[in-house]
């Protein structure tokens, strides 16, 4: 079961370990939310666990993760689905490669060609299908390698398995400067504004830990706003103790790409456009079925109390 009383102790998770997530990252790393008067045990999820289970099951308090799950999870005819208090991605945050440079590339390019989707998470497919129709193209003519996880996309790609690749960064940036990579298609530009990524909890501990919540997304917001006006490089040193594994140099690139891309929301606030426009992208997709309303799923107060 849920913790309660407001103890200011927060098991916070996050999905993969992916850049994407630089807001979070900043937060707990920069001292953001530990200034707020937070004791932050923080860590990535398991492979092969999932976030609104371990939510549910009382074994974390707060996790990045996607309307979506909260979506499905109403599909299933539930009556406690995740509570969603702070916005972390206003825009996709993955990018198209080509194996080959392609100065001249047109979407219509997809049409009878090879393309490894994310596979290690549904979400990101549907936005890919979404800018694929917006450009009238038809997904079930691009023949897709999918189901793969993270190694294997790269592997199979690199092998010259097929000729595009969906990916976010750091792989974005390894492999374009390794040449491996060509950018063709910045996918958050594509997108505009959809509530891509943000912080849920249940309804449970929400309604037993308040001040805790508000003391998270206060904090939060506060890191938000640091990475908006700080530079790149800066960014990079600061969240480093995360991506030992990476240079500072495919650290810095990768988060000005993203920055170029607008894919950090600026303060907490889900907007209801936002929302609304996901929603109806995973209903065309096919993995929501019903227009569940805002209100469902999405608790602004917090948001609207940390920009107050």
């Amino acid at each position: 079961m849920n913790r309660t009383g407001d103890t200011g102790r927060v098991r916070l998770r996050v999905a993969f370990r992916n850049l994407f997530y630089t807001t979070i990252y900043t937060a707990v790393e920069g001292g953001f939310l530990a200034d707020a008067g937070l004791d932050i045990d923080f860590a990535h999820i398991p492979t092969g666990q999932a976030s609104t289970e371990l939510l549910k099951a009382g074994e974390i308090d707060l996790t990045q993760s996607g309307i979506s799950r909260s979506l499905m999870d109403l599909d299933t005819g539930s009556d406690d689905p995740p509570q969603h208090v702070a916005e972390i991605n206003r825009r996709d945050g993955f990018f198209l490669l080509s194996r080959q440079p392609r100065d001249d590339w047109q979407w219509s390019d997809l049409n009878g060609a090879t393309l490894i989707p994310v596979g290690f998470t549904p979400v990101p497919y549907m936005t890919l299908k979404d800018a694929m129709r917006r450009h009238d193209v038809n997904p079930a003519d691009v023949r897709l390698l999918d189901g793969l996880p993270a190694e294997e996309m790269l592997a199979r790609f690199r092998s010259g398995d097929a000729d595009y690749l969906q990916v976010p960064c750091p792989f974005t940036e390894q492999l374009i400067q390794e040449g491996t990579g060509h950018l063709v298609a910045t996918l958050g530009a594509e997108s505009g504004y959809i509530c891509y990524s943000s912080i849920a909890a249940t309804p449970e501990y929400i309604a037993s830990n308040p001040e805790t919540i508000q003391r998270f997304v206060n904090g939060y917001y506060r890191a938000q706003q640091w990475v908006h006006e700080s530079a790149p490089d800066a960014i990079a040193e600061q969240i480093a103790p995360i991506f030992p594994d990476y240079t500072p140099q495919i650290l810095t690139a990768s988060i000005a790409r993203y920055k170029d891309a607008g894919v950090w929301a600026v303060n907490p606030m889900i907007g209801q456009d936002g929302y609304d426009r996901m929603r109806d992208i995973l209903i065309a997709g096919g993995l929501v079925q019903n227009s569940h309303p805002y209100h469902r799923i999405v608790r602004p107060e917090f948001a609207q109390r940390a920009m107050s």
